[in-house]
Order: structure tokens, then sequence, then C-alpha cells
């Protein structure tokens, strides 16, 4: 199977099979989007949401705040 990658602005090559010599034809793939980080937020599912907070209630190595309760405040000298 041979890959040709190229932009649908470029003329259209005609390309051979390494292996089997047949002219490939050519598709079309979709294009890709790119959302900003709050496109992504408001398209998860409300339900995330309460499964993260069910995680970090059931699952101590899940919570945040494990960190700065072990931490120590050092003594004035």
């Amino acid at each position: 199977m041979t890959s040709v990658f190229s932009a649908i602005s470029e003329q259209e090559k005609t390309t051979k099979c390494e292996s089997c010599g047949a002219i490939a034809q050519r598709i079309i793939s979709r294009p890709s989007v790119h959302l900003s980080k709050l496109s992504k937020l408001e398209k998860l599912d409300p339900k995330y949401d309460k499964m993260v907070d069910h995680a970090m209630r059931s699952t101590p190595e899940a919570d945040p705040d494990r960190h700065l309760r072990r931490m120590r405040i050092p003594e004035d000298p």
C-alpha cells in the first residue's frame, strides 16, 4: 500500500502503487479543527463533573488537598 499526503491546493498527481503498479485513487480526508480549551470544556457532558466528584470522595489518592494536609509549616526560630 502506498500513501501520499498532499494539500488540496496542489494539483492532482498520478501516483502508482509501489507493490502492484496500479494507479492510486485520491481520497480526501476530513479537515481537522482545533478547539480552544473553553470550547472543549463546554462540550463535556455534565455527568463528567459528577463522576470526578464521586471519584474524589471515594478515592483518597484522587484528593488534590492531600498534599496540603501532609505539609508542615516550619516553626519560627
